[in-house]
C-alpha cells in the first residue's frame, strides 16, 4: 500500500489517459446542459423584463408585479432545478466509466437530490467562509472539494460527504491546494488567448473534472475510506455556517423584493414604441 500520493505529473498523465476516452461523451453532456440551461434563462429574462410591462396593460401594477414575481419564482425554480440535473449527469459520468450519455442524465436524476443537497450544504459553508474572508474561504474550499465525488462513489450523502471529503485532504492541505492552483492558473492564461482560450476553457472543463477524480481517488487509495468521527459540537458549527451562509443570499432577494414592491415600479412601463408593436 502506497503512502506517499501521486505527483501532480503523475495525476496530469492519469487525468490525460481518462480524458483521451471520455472526452467526447463529457463534452457532450456539457453541449447539451449550455443549450438548455441557456435558453430557459433566456425565456427568465425575458419573462421579467416583458411581462411585466405587458401584464400592467390589464391589470394594476401591483397585482402585475405580483404576477411577475410568482413566474419569475417558477421558472428559477425550473432552472435550478435544471441546472442541478445537468451537473449532476455530468459527475456521474465523470465517475462511472461505464454509463452513456443517456444513463448518465438518468443516474443524475436519481442523484439529483442527494447532489443538490450536498452542494446546497457545501455553497452555503462556503459563502460563510468568503463573508469572514479570504482566507477560511479558500480553506473551506479545499477543504470541501471532493464532496461531490463522495457521493458519488462512496454513497455518503449531506454532511457525512462533505466531512469525508475534509478527512481525505486532511494532512495534505498545501499539497492539493498547489496542484489544483497550478491546474486552474495554467488554464486561466491559456483561456486569455483570444478565441482559442475560449475554445480551450470548454475543452478543459472535462478534463478539470477528471484530474480531481484521479486526485480523490489517490486520497483514497493512500489513507483508506475515510472515517468521519465528528463530534456533536464540529457538527454543530459546520450546520451554523451552513445555515448562515444560506440565510445571507436570501435575505438580500428579500430586500431586493421588499424594494421592488414598494418602489415606483418604473421598470413596468414600456418604452414608448414598444405600446403598439407588442399591445
Amino acid at each position: 500500500m502506497r503512502t506517499e500520493i501521486a505527483t501532480f505529473a503523475q495525476l496530469l498523465r492519469t487525468s490525460w489517459d481518462q480524458y483521451k476516452q471520455r472526452a467526447l461523451p463529457l463534452l457532450a453532456v456539457i453541449l447539451i446542459s449550455t443549450v438548455v440551461v441557456g435558453g430557459l434563462f433566456l425565456v427568465l429574462m425575458l419573462g421579467i423584463s416583458m411581462g411585466g410591462a405587458m401584464l400592467a396593460h390589464f391589470t394594476d401594477e401591483r397585482t402585475a408585479t405580483w404576477l411577475v414575481i410568482l413566474l419569475a419564482c417558477i421558472l428559477l425554480l425550473v432552472l435550478v432545478v435544471l441546472i442541478f440535473w445537468v451537473q449532476t449527469a455530468l459527475f456521474v459520468l465523470v465517475v462511472k466509466e461505464e454509463l452513456g450519455i443517456i444513463e448518465a442524465f438518468q443516474a443524475g436524476w436519481d442523484y439529483l437530490w442527494p447532489m443538490a443537497w450536498v452542494l446546497t450544504l457545501a455553497s452555503g459553508i462556503l459563502i460563510s467562509g468568503f463573508a469572514l474572508g479570504i482566507l477560511p474561504g479558500i480553506l473551506f474550499a479545499v477543504w470541501f472539494t471532493f464532496g461531490m465525488y463522495v457521493l458519488l462513489e462512496e454513497d455518503r450523502r449531506g454532511m457525512e460527504a462533505l466531512l469525508a471529503s475534509r478527512e481525505y485532504v486532511r494532512g495534505h492541505w498545501w499539497n492539493i491546494f498547489g496542484k489544483v492552483l497550478a491546474l486552474w492558473l495554467l488554464s486561466a492564461v491559456v483561456g486569455l488567448i483570444p478565441f482559442v482560450g475560449q475554445i480551450f476553457s470548454l475543452l478543459f472543463a472535462p478534463f478539470f473534472l477528471l484530474f480531481l477524480l484521479s486526485l480523490y481517488r489517490d486520497l483514497k487509495t493512500v489513507k483508506g475510506e475515510a472515517v468521519v468521527t465528528a463530534g456533536s459540537g464540529t457538527l454543530a458549527f459546520w450546520w451554523f455556517l451552513a445555515v448562515v451562509g444560506l440565510l445571507l443570499p436570501l435575505l438580500a432577494m428579500g430586500l431586493a423584493f421588499f424594494a421592488l414592491l414598494t418602489g415606483e415600479q418604473e421598470w413596468m412601463h414600456l418604452p414608448g414604441p414598444m405600446h403598439g408593436r407588442w399591445l
